[in-house]
Protein backbone atom coordinates (compact mmCIF):
# COMPACT_ATOMS: atom_id res chain seq x y z
CA UNK A 1 0.00 0.00 0.00
CA UNK A 2 1.23 3.75 -0.61
CA UNK A 3 0.32 6.21 1.82
CA UNK A 4 -2.38 6.95 -0.06
CA UNK A 5 -4.05 3.40 0.42
CA UNK A 6 -3.42 2.51 -3.24
CA UNK A 7 -2.40 -0.44 -3.94
CA UNK A 8 1.22 -0.27 -5.38
CA UNK A 9 1.44 -2.07 -8.77
CA UNK A 10 3.99 -5.06 -8.68
CA UNK A 11 7.41 -4.82 -9.52
CA UNK A 12 7.81 -6.47 -12.98
CA UNK A 13 11.40 -8.34 -13.38
CA UNK A 14 12.39 -8.29 -16.87
CA UNK A 15 16.27 -9.71 -17.86
CA UNK A 16 17.96 -8.06 -21.33
CA UNK A 17 18.52 -10.93 -24.03
CA UNK A 18 21.98 -9.35 -24.81
CA UNK A 19 23.18 -11.30 -21.79
CA UNK A 20 21.86 -14.24 -23.37
CA UNK A 21 23.30 -13.58 -26.86
CA UNK A 22 24.79 -17.12 -27.03
CA UNK A 23 21.52 -18.84 -27.04
CA UNK A 24 18.40 -18.39 -29.35
CA UNK A 25 15.38 -16.75 -28.37
CA UNK A 26 13.16 -18.98 -27.59
CA UNK A 27 15.72 -20.76 -25.20
CA UNK A 28 16.38 -17.47 -23.73
CA UNK A 29 13.02 -17.14 -23.09
CA UNK A 30 12.09 -20.62 -21.69
CA UNK A 31 14.98 -19.89 -19.54
CA UNK A 32 14.28 -16.34 -17.83
CA UNK A 33 10.74 -18.35 -17.06
CA UNK A 34 12.10 -20.40 -15.50
CA UNK A 35 13.99 -18.46 -13.18
CA UNK A 36 11.14 -16.77 -12.03
CA UNK A 37 11.72 -13.32 -14.59
CA UNK A 38 8.48 -11.70 -15.44
CA UNK A 39 9.61 -9.92 -18.49
CA UNK A 40 12.37 -10.16 -21.09
CA UNK A 41 14.12 -7.16 -22.51
CA UNK A 42 14.37 -8.21 -26.07
CA UNK A 43 17.06 -6.70 -28.08
CA UNK A 44 16.00 -6.06 -31.33
CA UNK A 45 19.58 -7.21 -33.50
CA UNK A 46 20.33 -9.92 -35.84
CA UNK A 47 20.78 -12.83 -32.87
CA UNK A 48 17.80 -12.50 -31.65
CA UNK A 49 14.89 -10.66 -33.04
CA UNK A 50 16.23 -8.92 -36.41
CA UNK A 51 14.20 -6.10 -36.91
CA UNK A 52 14.85 -6.16 -40.62
CA UNK A 53 14.87 -10.07 -41.38
CA UNK A 54 12.49 -11.53 -43.94
CA UNK A 55 9.28 -12.94 -42.45
CA UNK A 56 9.27 -10.52 -39.37
CA UNK A 57 5.48 -10.78 -39.15
CA UNK A 58 5.32 -13.83 -38.67
CA UNK A 59 8.19 -14.38 -36.51
CA UNK A 60 6.69 -11.34 -34.21
CA UNK A 61 3.65 -13.57 -33.95
CA UNK A 62 5.59 -16.33 -33.18
CA UNK A 63 7.53 -14.64 -30.02
CA UNK A 64 4.02 -13.05 -29.24
CA UNK A 65 2.58 -16.73 -28.46
CA UNK A 66 5.84 -17.67 -26.53
CA UNK A 67 5.84 -14.81 -24.37
CA UNK A 68 1.95 -15.53 -23.85
CA UNK A 69 2.49 -19.67 -23.39
CA UNK A 70 5.80 -19.05 -20.75
CA UNK A 71 3.85 -15.73 -19.05
CA UNK A 72 6.35 -13.09 -19.50
CA UNK A 73 5.69 -9.50 -20.63
CA UNK A 74 8.02 -8.09 -23.06
CA UNK A 75 9.95 -4.91 -23.25
CA UNK A 76 12.02 -3.86 -26.50
CA UNK A 77 15.14 -3.25 -26.20
CA UNK A 78 17.39 -1.15 -29.42
CA UNK A 79 20.70 -0.91 -28.17
CA UNK A 80 21.82 -4.01 -30.48
CA UNK A 81 25.58 -3.30 -31.13
CA UNK A 82 25.86 -3.50 -35.10
CA UNK A 83 21.97 -3.58 -35.88
CA UNK A 84 22.61 -0.89 -38.28
CA UNK A 85 25.99 -0.71 -39.56
CA UNK A 86 28.07 -4.26 -39.38
CA UNK A 87 31.15 -2.11 -39.04
CA UNK A 88 31.12 0.29 -36.30
CA UNK A 89 29.23 -0.40 -33.39
CA UNK A 90 26.05 1.79 -32.09
CA UNK A 91 25.97 3.28 -35.46
CA UNK A 92 24.07 5.52 -36.53
CA UNK A 93 23.36 7.59 -33.88
CA UNK A 94 21.13 10.29 -33.67
CA UNK A 95 23.42 13.02 -34.12
CA UNK A 96 24.83 11.30 -36.99
CA UNK A 97 24.71 12.50 -40.52
CA UNK A 98 22.67 9.21 -41.67
CA UNK A 99 20.23 9.94 -38.21
CA UNK A 100 17.68 8.59 -40.06
CA UNK A 101 18.51 5.78 -40.09
CA UNK A 102 18.84 5.71 -36.53
CA UNK A 103 14.89 6.94 -36.75
CA UNK A 104 13.96 4.63 -38.70
CA UNK A 105 15.09 1.97 -36.64
CA UNK A 106 13.39 3.29 -33.92
CA UNK A 107 10.05 3.71 -35.50
CA UNK A 108 10.27 -0.28 -36.49
CA UNK A 109 11.07 -1.27 -32.62
CA UNK A 110 7.74 0.82 -32.17
CA UNK A 111 6.04 -0.71 -34.44
CA UNK A 112 7.37 -4.17 -33.20
CA UNK A 113 6.91 -3.94 -29.58
CA UNK A 114 3.04 -2.82 -30.49
CA UNK A 115 3.03 -6.18 -32.50
CA UNK A 116 4.49 -8.04 -29.05
CA UNK A 117 1.68 -5.69 -26.83
CA UNK A 118 5.25 -4.65 -24.97
CA UNK A 119 4.11 -1.22 -23.17
CA UNK A 120 8.23 0.17 -22.86
CA UNK A 121 10.49 0.44 -25.53
CA UNK A 122 14.00 1.43 -24.19
CA UNK A 123 15.03 3.78 -26.95
CA UNK A 124 18.92 3.80 -27.37
CA UNK A 125 20.21 6.88 -29.09
CA UNK A 126 23.61 5.53 -29.89
CA UNK A 127 27.01 6.62 -28.43
CA UNK A 128 28.47 10.41 -29.53
CA UNK A 129 30.66 10.27 -32.32
CA UNK A 130 34.10 10.60 -31.88
CA UNK A 131 34.78 13.54 -34.58
CA UNK A 132 31.24 15.47 -32.78
CA UNK A 133 32.07 18.27 -30.90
Amino acid sequence: MTGTGVKAPALNWAYCTNGFSGHRLHEALAILSELGYTGAAITLDHGHLDPYAPGLTAEVNRIAGLLDRLGLNAVIETGGRYTLDPRRKHHPTLISEDAERRVGFLSQAMRIAADLGAPVVHLWSGVMPEETA
